[in-house]
């Protein structure tokens, strides 16, 4: 467990099923991707898409589907894209990767990046940072993986892509970032990693955004995969801030039922299953 400070609360995060350890100092921990619910926590599914890391280098290249393999090709053969895995330790890296983060969440009405969060996963050595360059050194695309000795899951893929003037630009950056992920897929194995994943999958049928990102994972081969999201509350002050940010949450998005006292739709937790099963 690696643990940050938010603005009101100490957080510890745990990844896949390894264990917390020492929670006296954490007013809240968020479990990912557990290939089952942690005990006494709340829990939800959460879908991503997998690569099998143990699979020879030849099975891997025949995963890629024609257009993604054409253009991870073209962007090392023709616009003489470099990939370059970045030392997450150095400040002056992670300010260079905020900087694009921020510029790219604005494009897209994210809030700033946390950088507490990604902080403390450098520290704790679990952040993997990679950048793909055009000839003249200049950043396309970052990636921000987690990882361990087994698996590496991705977390944040800023881009100017939406900055971009025209569509040769938009084009190349497309390109890079297919280069890079492919890049880091076999700096993986090489590695020895078990498992690389894209941090989501959208399970819905109907958000067409969506649905053109897991066309883009899909490019890569691997499979859907099911796991869990979980979360515990270990103090009063965790459980009064959480519970306050939810209500606050229900207040933005229906603010015109709130304000005529119409009954609110449930919680998003109150749809999913919260409560560990029974045995």
């Amino acid at each position: 467990m690696y643990i940050y400070k938010s603005r009101y609360l100490t957080r510890g995060e745990v990844w896949y099923d390894d264990e917390p350890g020492d929670t006296h100092s954490v007013d809240w921990i968020h479990f990912q991707q557990r290939s089952s619910p942690f005990p006494g926590a709340k829990w939800k599914y959460f879908y991503t898409y997998a690569i099998d890391l143990t699979l020879r280098a030849e099975q891997l290249l025949k995963g890629l589907n024609e257009d993604t393999a054409y253009k991870i090709r073209r962007a090392r053969e023709r616009d003489k894209i470099v990939c370059e895995e970045c030392d997450s330790r150095d400040p002056a890296v992670l300010d260079r990767f905020e900087e694009m983060y921020n510029q790219f969440a604005a494009t897209k009405g994210l809030s700033p990046l946390d950088r507490a969060r990604v902080d403390g996963m450098a520290a704790a050595g679990a952040l993997d940072l990679s950048v793909a360059k055009d000839p003249l050194g200049n950043p396309l695309v970052y990636h921000a993986n987690y990882r361990d000795h087994e698996q590496a899951t991705e977390l944040h893929l800023p881009s100017l892509y939406r900055k971009a003037s025209g569509s040769a630009t938009r084009n190349l950056t497309g390109r890079a970032n297919r280069y890079l992920t492919w890049s880091d897929i076999l700096r993986y194995k090489e590695q020895g990693l078990k498992s690389f994943d894209f941090g989501g999958w959208y399970p819905g049928t109907t958000d067409q955004a969506l649905l053109r990102i897991n066309e883009f994972k899909r490019g890569f081969g691997g499979q859907v995969t099911r796991k869990y999201e979980c979360e515990q509350i270990l103090s009063l002050k965790g459980w009064v801030v959480l519970n306050a940010a939810k209500v606050l949450t229900r207040i933005k998005l229906f603010p015109s039922s709130s304000k005529s006292g119409a009954p609110q739709p449930p919680p998003v937790e109150a749809q999913d299953p919260v409560a560990a099963p029974s045995a």
